[in-house]
């Protein structure tokens, strides 16, 4: 005998929604504004939602905490977004359903699902390597606003490019798993935008980095995995941040990784530090501190 779900108590109500598959709460949420309120409200948890671009299409993520006290984790919930049509794809374990709304577009999706999962954003967006360039701003438009941009290792140097440039501005973090620097793409115009982190990755081929990269750098966090950078250079970076007095510095943390060992004498000569655990402690000054760590391979400046 069918049930009149709406006319259940508040009890009975949240007990029904807690029963549901996060693929089920989705349905129930398009069915009228009450009852995408009614999932809203509710509170069912969803982790974070991810993203990613192929060929012709977006694909999320969804994935419901495991609040049930089940041994194994709940199985994500696949959508696929395709750029060319309103529709949406869902891949569960008994197959692949096609599901429509009117006068629901791309972007409506996405805004639906971060509705009702209280998220304000796309945790990540990540870029593959088959994503065709004209289907950036498409993305872009798509995707207006998200956490954090990845571009993966076999992102050509100019997918690379055209993905920061045109997809950046709408992000918080940036990590990239490739070596893009050449002639045509420095290592500074990833230092340069003002973010909460950058982090690169070029276990391959180590990129070049500079003092005046590290002087106008912009970030919060930047990790470099692996960056070619002189002690000459590591040295004078740090006699300059010595000197500088009341200026302002961005960056709260650097580390970088290197191939070769970095010899910590030539990093540290000519400059006064008291020694504190396994760090270099350094003040300025107006009272600004900086703390290095170095390790056999690995640097880390610490502003404090």
């Amino acid at each position: 005998m069918p049930i009149r779900l709406l006319s259940l108590t508040s009890e009975d109500l949240q007990y029904a929604l807690n029963c549901m598959e996060i693929d089920e709460l989705i349905a129930f949420s398009l069915c009228s504004k009450r009852t995408k309120n009614l999932v809203k409200d509710s509170n069912i948890q969803i982790e974070p939602i991810y993203a990613k671009v192929y060929e012709n299409y977006i694909r999320l993520e969804i994935m419901p905490s495991n609040l049930r006290g089940v041994q194994d984790d709940p199985d994500p919930l696949f959508i696929y977004l395709d750029f060319s049509n309103p529709y949406i794809t869902l891949e569960r374990k008994n197959g692949m359903e096609v599901w429509r709304k009117e006068g629901f577009t791309q972007s409506d999706w996405i805004a639906h699902f971060l509705n009702i999962s209280n998220e304000p954003i796309i945790r990540e967006l990540m870029i593959n390597g088959c994503c065709p360039i004209p289907y950036l701003d498409t993305v872009k438009r798509i995707i207006p606003k998200f956490q954090e941009l990845h571009i993966t290792e076999d992102c050509s140097t100019e997918l690379t490019e055209i993905a920061f440039r045109k997809l950046i501005p709408n992000a918080e973090k940036l990590q990239v798993d490739k070596d893009p620097f050449d002639n045509d793409i420095h290592i500074s115009q990833f230092l340069k935008p003002n973010l909460t982190s950058v982090c690169l990755s070029s276990w391959g081929h180590p990129c070049k980095l500079e003092l005046d990269d590290l002087l106008l750098a912009n970030s919060s966090f930047i990790s470099i995995s692996l960056a070619n950078i002189t002690e000459k250079d590591l040295n004078r970076f740090v006699k300059i941040w010595t000197k500088s007095n009341h200026r302002f510095y961005r960056p709260e943390h650097i580390e970088m990784s290197a191939r070769n060992e970095i010899n910590r004498a030539e990093l540290l000569r000519g400059i006064k530090y008291q020694t504190v655990d396994n760090s270099h402690l350094l003040k300025r000054a107006d009272g600004k501190e900086l703390e290095i760590f170095v390790l056999t391979n690995f640097v880390a400046f610490k502003f404090k």
